[in-house]
């Protein structure tokens, strides 16, 4: 550090205050919001910082290395909107973060990002992300799940090493080059899964693990632990269908849609009279035979709330959300925003954290919409919010979200729901007290930026896809992402536990899919 130096606002300046220098040890003044003003701020000037939050202004242009590494205590970070490169290391060691408000535009992830991020549960990142660096997550020990973005092409050495609570990975079609120790000693990870068709790797079947292709022969690249070929059981549409039988000759490919924990085909799966599992429930309240192929739930890790890298983002979009979409209903399909226009949403300057307490709107009308679920219903091509009274106690989320594959039209003529799916929706509202049903069509899945803000908010709501699939192996590339965005799971013990928990009263959140034949 420069021997000239000032003295504000509880930091130490450059003589000129466009560089901070340091943190000020005499005063008790900084507590962790850096004013308006600087443009640079130095090597590691917060590491090892006793601060749980830290918010950086728009002002700044760069950031110094390591800036952050082993700060202890620091839970949540605010990085500048204006700034497009951060530096090797950032937050190296930060045992406790949980959230990062990342920057606009970033041009690439730098090497060990968030090295040794112990707390963090996801990874914040943004479109245009290419690569993904040495050490970027590893040591990201609480990390779930990891879904690499579908810009990405290149993963190096080490990447996501010792991700030790890893447990399932979806890789983009469009990858060109794994290093073989990206994913060294992530001893959780079970379920690997190509998005897409790639003509240099593929997960095979029998292991679970991922190949690449070569010359030599093949070349395993990311190892899956524990995984055992299962058969997976749904329930049956009506007791006078007949079970659904798929063709020898799909067998092998049907398998590959879905990881390789499953290891099944149609031909193995066992189909489940459905009034055998709703005998206590009577003909006018059952599922009105839409509880088919229930395909799974995210168990107990759904039952602690989880915000990482995405509230302060959601928050400039919420400020502005109902101003562009004035003009629409909900429940109509003209109010679809472009593209554009979300992607404006999303860029928008993040100048303060969301505020938790309920608008004048929402005490005044407790049935009305918050922020975040108008930007679904306003953004898709059709949407309809079924409200209900609730004669029980309701659960701690009591909306339910549908997403319906397809729709019907109706007798005026316009797009709607099937009368079976809003049955369903009814009766499911009845057995778990929910206040509303929110049913969605036409997410717009090739929207990088809706599709993150999606993924982030369902994360912890009940959520069903109602789809034309009879089997999982039939499920369409919009169900498949639709479930993989949705945390729908498709493990075997999963899909009998939801099957008890779809037709009683839990604490749980649902997450399943139910076939609808849009008759």
């Amino acid at each position: 550090m420069s021997e000239a130096y000032i003295k504000k606002n509880g930091l130490l300046y450059s003589p000129d205050s466009r560089t901070i220098l340091g943190v000020d040890d005499s005063s008790t003044e900084f507590t962790g919001r850096v004013p308006f003003g600087a443009h640079y701020i130095d090597d590691e000037v917060f590491s090892d910082c006793p601060y749980e939050s830290v918010f950086l202004p728009d002002s700044l242009k760069s950031l110094g290395n390591s800036l952050f590494s082993n700060s202890k205590n620091l839970e949540k970070v605010k990085l500048p909107s204006s700034i497009k490169e951060l530096s090797p290391y950032l937050f190296s060691g930060c045992e406790a973060l949980v959230k990062v408000t990342m920057p606009n535009v970033l041009t690439e992830f730098p090497e060990g990002l968030f090295y040794g991020c112990s707390s963090l549960q996801e990874i914040p990142f943004r479109a245009g992300i290419t690569k993904l660096p040495e050490n970027v997550f590893a040591g990201c020990t609480s990390l779930k799940s990891l879904i690499v973005p579908a810009s990405v092409t290149e993963i190096d050495s080490c990447a996501a090493a010792n991700c030790t609570g890893l447990e399932s990975l979806v890789i983009p079609s469009g990858i060109k080059n794994i290093a073989e120790d990206a994913f060294a000693g992530c001893t959780s990870l079970h379920n690997i899964r190509i998005d897409g068709e790639s003509d240099l790797f593929f997960v095979n079947r029998e292991d679970g693990c991922l190949y690449k292709h070569s010359e030599g022969g093949d070349v395993l690249v990311i190892k899956a632990y524990g995984v055992q070929k299962q058969t997976v059981s749904f329930f049956k549409d009506t007791v006078d269908d007949e079970p659904v039988e798929a063709p020898e000759d799909e067998e092998e490919d049907d398998d590959d849609l879905f990881s390789a924990e499953i290891g099944t085909s149609d031909a193995e799966l066992e189909i489940v009279d459905m009034e055998k599992e709703v005998n206590n429930m009577s003909d006018e309240n059952n599922l009105d035979s839409m509880l088919a192929d229930i395909m799974g739930e995210e168990k107990e890790r759904n039952s602690t709330p989880v915000d990482v890298g995405v509230s302060a983002q959601e928050s400039a979009v919420l400020s502005e959300t109902m101003e562009v979409m004035a003009d629409s209903t909900v429940g109509s399909n003209t109010g679809a925003i472009t593209t554009d226009e979300l992607e404006k949403l999303f860029s928008k300057n993040e100048t303060e954290e969301m505020s938790t307490q309920k608008s004048e709107e929402e005490v005044k009308e407790p049935n009305a919409l918050d922020s975040k679920t108008k930007i679904l219903t306003d953004t898709v091509e059709l949407s309809k919010v079924l409200t209900f009274e609730p004669t029980g106690e309701t659960p701690e989320d009591a909306d339910l979200f549908v997403i319906a594959e397809k729709t019907v039209t109706n007798a005026n003529g316009e797009k709607d729901f099937s009368k079976k799916l809003l049955s369903c929706c009814e009766t499911f509202a009845k057995i778990h007290d929910f206040k509303r049903v929110i049913l969605l069509a036409g997410l717009p899945l090739d929207n990088e930026e809706f599709m993150q803000f999606y993924f982030h908010y369902i994360n912890k709501r009940n959520v069903i896809l109602a789809c034309e699939a009879a089997s999982p192996s039939a499920l369409s590339d919009y169900g498949r992402e639709i479930c993989e965005q949705s945390r729908i799971s498709l493990d075997k013990a999963e899909l009998a536990e939801q099957r008890k928990r779809a037709t009683m009263k839990t604490h749980t959140l649902i997450k399943l899919v139910i076939r609808d034949k849009y008759e």
